[in-house]
């Protein structure tokens, strides 16, 4: 998901600055409201867990596509397995591909066991709009600008104090903090800052418990997580003063409508390029003098430690801090 945020500013961009282009974009139609509403772009939506699953799904995509569009060239984000069967199929039919140079030797060095090699990479955003420049359609990119949006009706107006997201769950267990530290975390606001109102977002039926649960146990805190549709919550994010989120996909939502985001980091690092659009490493949290850290790119693999120390060292003092 925080991927495909991501794409929203350079394909957004491309549009703008060239007129005469039309992009299809293979995605998931959920994913639509990212982007820019035009005339000119088309999410094709893709189902990898059913009908385009596998290489039989693969090709289905291909003949769908085909049938559907007229392509001048591909261009692929992803440079996945997936994604190079498929640009291989448009070659056969002379419908020539370019594709992103993920930085795959520098990211390995970076999240190696010993001997990393400490720098900042190039972010994301920039490789993926380094490839429609190889295609011919350099662009430039601008971090985007808060723009007033209507917030949905069931959080109400806003009032005295701040509006503050909080997003506490990730995907993979070296990117999310513990509960009990999230808990503590919407405590210390309560404490600290008592006007101010915090919301939490997330996905899927166990995160939605655990902020219902959230919500029962502190009054300052709403729970928007199932009770709004992919539009309505950027929409709500929009008229935040900032979010807390770990590296994942609402700090890229967050990016995408202007919102700065405190960002909390374990296993995973900034400079591996996953910072959101236009946020400061000054907003980051992280543990600084760890040796092990990162020790992957996308918080997938478990930490050979054993202990996740990256992460539950981080306190909500730590956290709260930033805001």
């Amino acid at each position: 998901m925080g991927d495909v945020a991501m794409t929203a500013p350079v394909i957004d961009a491309v549009l703008e600055q060239y007129p005469d282009i039309r992009i299809v974009m293979l995605s998931r139609e959920f994913y639509a409201p990212f982007f820019k509403q035009s005339d000119r772009f088309v999410v094709h939506n893709i189902n990898l867990d059913s009908q385009h699953n596998g290489f039989r799904g693969v090709w289905h995509i291909f003949r769908e596509l085909r049938s559907h569009y007229k392509f001048d060239f591909i261009i692929d984000l992803q440079d996945k397995i997936y994604s190079k069967i498929l640009r291989r199929f448009f070659g056969i039919i002379g419908v020539g591909s370019f594709h992103i140079n993920k930085g795959r030797n520098e990211k390995k060095a970076l999240t190696r066991k010993t001997a990393k090699e400490y720098k900042q990479l190039r972010s994301s955003i920039l490789r993926y709009a380094d490839v429609f420049a190889a295609a011919g359609l350099p662009v430039e990119l601008a971090t985007p600008e808060r723009v007033e949006r209507e917030i949905p009706e069931q959080f109400g107006a806003k009032t005295d104090g701040r509006w503050i997201g909080f997003a506490p769950f990730a995907q993979h267990a070296g990117k999310r903090i513990d509960i009990e530290t999230a808990r503590d975390v919407i405590a210390l606001i309560g404490k600290r800052y008592p006007m101010d109102k915090v919301f939490i977002f997330g996905g899927g039926a166990e995160e939605k418990r655990v902020a219902d649960e959230f919500e029962a146990d502190f009054e300052n805190c709403t729970s928007a997580v199932g009770k709004v549709r992919l539009k309505q919550e950027m929409d709500l994010i929009a008229n935040l003063d900032v979010m807390i989120s770990m590296d994942s996909s609402a700090m890229h939502i967050a990016s995408l409508v202007g919102v700065r985001v405190v960002s909390v980091w374990g296993a995973t690092h900034p400079f591996a390029g996953f910072l959101g659009m236009g946020q400061s490493l000054s907003d980051v949290v992280q543990v600084e003098d760890l040796k092990c850290r990162p020790c992957s790119v996308y918080g997938h693999k478990p930490c050979y430690r054993g202990d996740y120390a990256c992460l539950r060292r981080i306190t909500a003092t730590m956290i709260v801090a930033k805001i």
